[in-house]
């Protein structure tokens, strides 16, 4: 079975948002400029496109209802 890109952009949105919620699109955010720094430019691209897809999506939970605890 082959994912696409946009498959793995919605998979990878969706369990950062079910792991960090409303952190997720910034989290995302993060990465793309980790990756920009790096000059890494095509994974900036995807890991903004994860944050804009991650942002679309419905909370997992309550926002004052964490899955886990951060360290």
């Amino acid at each position: 079975m082959e994912v696409s890109l946009q498959q793995a952009i919605e998979i990878y949105a969706k369990a950062l948002r079910a792991q960090r919620g409303a952190r997720a699109p910034g989290d995302a955010r993060e990465r793309a400029g980790q990756l920009a720094r790096t000059g890494d430019y095509e994974g900036q691209d995807v890991w903004r496109q994860v944050a804009a897809v991650a942002e679309t999506l419905p909370m997992p939970y309550p926002p004052d209802e964490p899955t886990f605890h951060a360290p």
